[in-house]
């Protein structure tokens, strides 16, 4: 019973550790392959989702700056960021497994998209250059407060009312949401 035992936790581990994921790695796109300086780009990063099972990946951006992020039954997939970059250059953006929040990593290949940047290095914003009232769409109002050092913010409005159709552009590491239940939408880490 007890080698019985052993032999079925080596061969769970095995399968574990050689490709038996339940959700592998898929595909990583980019809106467009060639960009200006300081024009954003959104980045898609898909997991085949083979089972109801869950896992970890990161996105890389090719700067030296990642996105952790997971596939689980809370979590839509697939993953999407909107990015801009703010020196000319080749990026090589990358799709990879990686345990995050106690989720295994995702199986498969690292996947990759590169983008191309062109164009002068974009002068810095003025710091308060965002005004609350210029975040939210016509109908909607911001709840809370926009954190005017990451640009982090949530525009809310009643139940029923018509999410924007031009979504915005959120900066740096932000990623875009909308909440239909809450009725909010807007940019959070």
């Amino acid at each position: 019973m007890k080698k019985s035992l052993q032999c079925a936790a080596l061969v769970a581990t095995c399968l574990f550790a050689g490709g038996g994921y339940a959700q592998v790695l898929g595909t990583i796109t980019a809106s467009s392959t060639s960009v200006k300086v300081g024009e954003p780009v959104t980045i898609t990063a898909n997991i085949d989702v083979i089972s109801g099972n869950y896992c970890g990946f990161v996105v890389g951006f090719g700067d030296g700056s990642f996105k952790d992020a997971v596939s689980n039954a809370n979590t839509k997939v697939p993953l999407v960021v909107t990015r801009t970059y703010e020196k000319p250059g080749n990026y090589h953006v990358t799709l990879g497994g990686k345990n995050v929040q106690n989720h295994p990593n995702c199986g498969g290949a690292e996947r990759a998209v590169d983008i191309a940047v062109t164009g002068p290095v974009a002068a810095a914003a003025k710091p308060g250059a965002l005004k609350a009232a210029e975040v939210c769409a016509k109908g909607w109002k911001l709840s809370g407060k926009l954190n005017a050092k990451s640009g982090a913010f949530t525009c809310a409005a009643k139940s029923g009312t018509a999410f924007p159709t031009e979504k915005p552009v959120c900066s740096g590491d932000l990623s875009y949401f909308e909440n239909v239940k809450k009725g909010q939408y807007g940019c959070k880490p």
